[in-house]
């Protein structure tokens, strides 16, 4: 039995649990999943614990910037912990591009560039994932100086001065609670794509007004299914084909109700 985790805070809503439940089942194995929704002062206890006791453990706001503190080699893209080894892994960018593959089939022939909103860890596996594709990445976050430390990083990524994109990205937490990110950041929803990783049971403001502007959208549910099966993958030391686990996946998860239907 392996034990796997999700560290994180206030996050009650998460799916990951039923997503694990279906991949266990999907590839026969067993794999204890549990969420650890920790408060800041209890971080360091909940970590020492999840390092001891567990296999590995996935990581979720707001602790992706804080988890350098316990594994030297990890930065503020990493989501994925492998305990044996300590070891630092980031899924979330290759979730992002195979969501995007899956949602937006012409995307890469069609975008040049996209506006990411946000300067956290979800915003810096995404921005990496558009710069090995080739991408222009315009950053935009409530910090300047976040956001140009994070542009900073990548030679096709820059602050975000109302340059012309294609697409954006939402990459805050924005519209878990309904709130509206594109209010948030003062920006117009008139865009050809719209990928939000939040995911929910209805579209975020974000994506209800971007679509009804015209744009094609999805939001973060398939990310979250690819970014689980491909941190499974590390911390199961398994080599198995991420697209077909992930058919057999969200075929579970869509006859569950656990996700939406196509």
């Amino acid at each position: 039995m392996y034990k796997i985790a999700l560290l994180g805070r206030d996050i009650s809503y998460t799916k990951s649990p039923a997503v694990h439940r279906a991949i266990s089942q999907v590839l026969g194995l067993g794999i204890e999943f549990d969420v650890t929704d920790t408060p800041y002062d209890r971080l360091t206890e909940a970590v020492n614990r999840l390092l001891r006791d567990y296999d590995g453990f996935f990581v979720t706001k707001p602790y992706k910037s804080e988890i350098s503190r316990f594994i030297p080699d990890a930065d503020f893209s990493v989501n994925v912990v492998r305990c044996a080894d300590r070891s630092a892994h980031s899924t979330d960018g290759a979730g992002f591009m195979r969501a995007l593959n899956r949602n937006f089939a012409d995307w890469k022939n069609k975008v040049n560039a996209v506006l990411v909103l946000g300067t956290g860890g979800a915003a810096h596996a995404v921005v990496n994932a558009l710069d090995g594709a080739g991408k222009k990445a315009y950053v935009l976050g409530r910090s300047v100086v976040n956001g140009a430390r994070l542009a900073a990083k990548y030679n096709n990524a820059e602050l975000y001065t109302n340059q012309s994109a294609q697409m954006i990205v939402n990459c805050t937490p924005l519209g878990i609670n309904g709130e509206d990110a594109l209010k948030e950041f003062c920006v117009p929803p008139m865009f050809d794509y719209a990928f939000d990783v939040v995911y929910s049971d209805s579209l975020t403001p974000f994506l209800r007004r971007t679509r009804n502007n015209g744009a094609t959208v999805a939001d973060g549910t398939d990310m979250l299914v690819y970014q689980a099966i491909e941190g499974d993958k590390i911390l199961l030391r398994d080599d198995f084909d991420v697209e077909k686990v992930y058919e057999s996946t969200a075929k579970l998860l869509r006859e569950r109700g656990e996700i939406g239907g196509d």
